[in-house]
């Protein structure tokens, strides 16, 4: 990691200076890497960084197992908001424990009170890595395709909506015989249908490249926006293409309300007829005209 001695920006990349105000950027060590967290993790390594937390290698000391550890990021501790969102991601996704979605096995606090939850260490890439490499075979589209909506199937028994399914929150890992297995992660911005509202009218949580029209409209959208979100997804593995673009969020979200879906055989033509009639229900402007479960999404 490379921090700005001025003013204290971090780095992850191969940058020399700071964007801000131009000073060499010096390398500082990760100061949890070697420490014990809360009394029986020894952190490791850094795996990767995001804008809410920072995600390790660590061995549970105890039964000297290797984990992946999720750190909230230190300046975003005193956000109460943040704070319960990461809890909830613990919450949820221990409840809705499945092969299809990535296991979590603790929660706590660290010693300086900055929340942490303990993940399955998996090995393999996320689903946009796969993605970034052009068009996936049919067949690798539907093996993984029938595993996501396995998983979203599951939580939606459990009445947990995800809300940001994109191909950056879907692991690709592998089997001991090599078999994909299609992990999603990051419930955090997920609502349970039992869980007292985190969001207000005017506020959209989400990646708009996968938000469903109703997404945009309603703080109440229900299963059906996670099953556009798997829509685009497929149609992204497909032609290697999202069906819209834009420049900015406003015209994401107008094209979501109000473009047609271009037909994934105008990008590539071999596709079945079976499969691109699936993903344009999927992409249906309208929730009731979508399939009416992630259940149903995998049976096809």
């Amino acid at each position: 990691m490379r921090v700005c001695p001025v003013c204290q920006l971090k780095y992850q990349g191969d940058e020399a200076r700071c964007f801000v105000d131009g000073s060499a950027l010096q390398e500082v060590a990760d100061p949890r890497i070697g420490t014990l967290l809360a009394g029986r993790y020894q952190i490791e390594s850094q795996l990767g960084e995001g804008g809410m937390a920072v995600v390790y290698r660590a061995r549970q000391q105890l039964v000297d197992k290797p984990v992946a550890i999720k750190v909230m990021s230190a300046h975003l501790v005193r956000d109460s908001a943040l704070k319960e969102r990461f809890r909830r991601e613990a919450k949820n996704a221990a409840a809705i424990a499945h092969p299809n979605i990535v296991e979590i096995s603790d929660y706590g606090e660290a010693e300086d009170g900055t929340p942490f939850l303990v993940m399955e260490l998996l090995e393999g890439n996320s689903l946009d890595v796969l993605i970034e490499q052009g068009p996936m075979p049919f067949a690798s589209v539907a093996v993984i395709g029938a595993q996501i909506c396995r998983g979203l199937a599951r939580a939606h028994d459990f009445q947990v909506i995800h809300r940001d399914l994109k191909p950056e929150n879907i692991f690709i890992a592998r089997s001991p015989e090599g078999r994909p297995i299609p992990k999603i992660l990051d419930f955090g911005i997920a609502r349970s249908l039992h869980d007292q509202r985190m969001t207000s009218a005017g506020q959209i949580f989400g990646t708009p490249q996968y938000m469903a029209p109703e997404r945009v409209t309603s703080i109440d959208a229900g299963p059906a926006a996670d099953l556009y979100a798997v829509g685009v997804i497929l149609y992204e593995m497909v032609t290697g293409q999202l069906p819209f673009n834009s420049s900015d969020i406003t015209g994401f979200l107008i094209a979501h309300m109000q473009d047609p879906v271009p037909r994934p055989s105008e990008r590539v033509a071999s596709i079945p007829r079976r499969l691109e009639e699936l993903i344009l229900r999927l992409l249906a402007k309208k929730p009731e005209e979508r399939p009416v479960d992630a259940h149903q999404v995998e049976r096809e």
